[in-house]
């Protein structure tokens, strides 16, 4: 019988999935032993409905899987992919602030350098005539803002880096970040083995089964550095077909095969990091689940 397992980035909230109800998409990730969903946003509204949805109407049991972070994506989806604003960090983070003791996590945070990103965000803003390495910068400052505010809380970074692993972990590094996840990690090997040596943590979703980067990536990465994700609704076993958290013993499944290490070892190791990570999870859970 497989132990219990924590996901530890997806976007469990309606506007992630507004087709299926969200008790249900808890109800099959409870049936699949996800004892916890470390719940990221991407916007303040994200946020928002993250914490209607832990002290709002669902069922104790299942308002107990969800453990809420809070922090702005890179990108911004105002009409074509747009890029942050100070005004969008101004109001994330006086909400981290207030709702602190709520929050296991600040996230989702951090860069996106993918180039059509970037092209997109400065073709929709020309108004501000700015560059790649401008609009770049505005990252990195935003990016700044929420490392520091984790610092001050206490709080543990989920970082996004798509495109710009080394951008973003030299950042962390000169920011001086202590606790961090680097989610869904795209970049080079030689690069995660920086983040290895500065603690950090690297996430595996379950479209691992489809990438041979984050193969490479999760035989790369000790044991002791590594933990679940899904990432849900994106990077599921099937591209373009929405994933849940249930999805998340593939990623296991497969950690487990490349390392040729038993499952439950995987299962059991990562939980403790998530537990050593996101210290804020319900202390009750903690030490039932390490004793299984």
């Amino acid at each position: 019988m497989f132990q219990y397992l924590i996901d530890v980035h997806a976007h469990v909230y309606p506007s992630s999935f507004p087709n299926t109800p969200i008790e249900e998409i808890l109800s099959r990730a409870k049936t699949a032993n996800v004892q916890s969903i470390v719940t990221v946003s991407e916007t303040l509204e994200d946020a928002k409905s993250i914490l209607g949805l832990k002290n709002g109407t669902l069922s104790d049991s299942l308002r107990e899987m969800i453990e809420p972070c809070a922090g702005l994506h890179p990108v911004q989806p105002v009409g074509a992919m747009s890029l942050v604003s100070t005004e969008q960090a101004n109001s994330i983070l006086e909400f981290i602030q207030e709702k602190s003791t709520e929050l296991v996590g600040i996230g989702e945070v951090g860069l996106d350098f993918t180039p059509h990103i970037l092209k997109n965000a400065i073709d929709s803003n020309t108004n501000l005539n700015l560059s790649t390495e401008e609009l770049k910068n505005i990252q990195r400052q935003v990016l700044a803002r929420h490392i520091a505010l984790s610092l001050q809380l206490d709080l543990p970074l989920n970082v996004h880096s798509r495109s710009a692993g080394h951008h973003a972990l030299d950042c962390l590094r000169d920011y001086g970040a202590r606790k961090v996840v680097m989610h869904a990690f795209d970049g080079q090997l030689k690069y995660a083995r920086k983040g290895i040596e500065m603690g950090f943590f690297f996430s595996i979703p379950p479209s691992i089964i489809r990438s041979p980067q984050k193969q490479k990536l999760a035989a790369e990465i000790p044991l002791t550095n590594l933990l679940l994700e899904t990432d849900s609704p994106a990077l599921g076993p099937t591209k373009g077909v929405d994933n849940e958290p249930n999805s998340i013993i593939i990623s296991a499944t497969e950690i487990s095969r490349i390392k040729q290490i038993p499952i439950e070892e995987v299962i059991q190791q990562t939980t403790k990091n998530a537990f050593k990570l996101f210290s804020r999870i319900n202390i009750n859970r903690k030490s039932s689940l390490l004793t299984i």
